[in-house]
């Protein structure tokens, strides 16, 4: 019962957020926003799957439909920050500082431990290529605004970015200990959080494009 509560309420606040992003990109006429609304109705094509197979066969989907579709959302996600970076910033040399390789090192160091613990190669490698390209480009926007103004209206984009993979690697982590289908189970909590940091994509987009 508590994760048909928890995927149903993803369900609503990616659906919801689609529409939203779709409208702004057809109203604006916006590449940016296009790519946020591919990025929501991606996602909510994978929650979709992934409620619709608990609801006819009460069990969570063996295939990697769901999984795939949530990948590539994220890779949509991805592409938004790398087109907002380009037209924002004058070069990309800061990108390859060897402080950056942290980031490769934090991903690939959690990929191992979720290949070691689930046995599964594709969709951990997948995700920790995705995982290491948001945070790589997400670092590399608030340090290429590190000079600017507080008020510089990116800022909130990137944070929730940084958060949104945050709440991911905790679910995921979380997810090896599983504690059972209760609401004292943090997976369902850092779901919840999951969902608020999507919503939140969208004042954080609309404030960096209306800067």
């Amino acid at each position: 019962m508590i994760e048909s509560i928890d995927n149903a309420i993803q369900l609503l606040v990616t659906g919801g957020c689609a529409c939203i992003a779709v409208y702004q990109a057809v109203r604006r006429n916006d590449r940016m926003w296009a790519l946020l609304s591919l990025f929501y109705g991606t996602f909510f094509l994978g929650d979709l799957y992934w409620c619709l197979y608990l609801v006819f066969f009460d069990d969570n989907p063996k295939l990697y439909i769901a999984e795939f579709s949530w990948y590539t959302s994220y890779l949509f996600l991805l592409l938004l920050l790398i087109y907002i970076n380009v037209e924002h910033s004058k070069g990309w040399r800061y990108r390859f500082r060897p402080l950056y390789m942290l980031i490769v090192a934090f991903t690939g160091i959690m990929c191992v431990f979720f290949i070691h613990v689930a046995g599964d190669y594709i969709s951990n490698i997948i995700a920790a290529l995705l995982m290491t390209g948001l945070i790589w480009h997400a670092c590399f926007g608030l340090q290429s605004i590190r000079k600017k103004p507080e008020g510089d209206n990116r800022r909130m984009l990137y944070v929730v970015t940084l958060l949104g993979c945050a709440t991911e690697y905790a679910m995921w982590t979380s997810s090896c200990f599983w504690m059972g289908e209760s609401i004292t189970n943090i997976y369902y909590w850092f779901d919840l959080m999951l969902s608020a940091c999507i919503v939140l994509l969208i004042p954080a987009l609309r404030k960096a494009v209306d800067e």
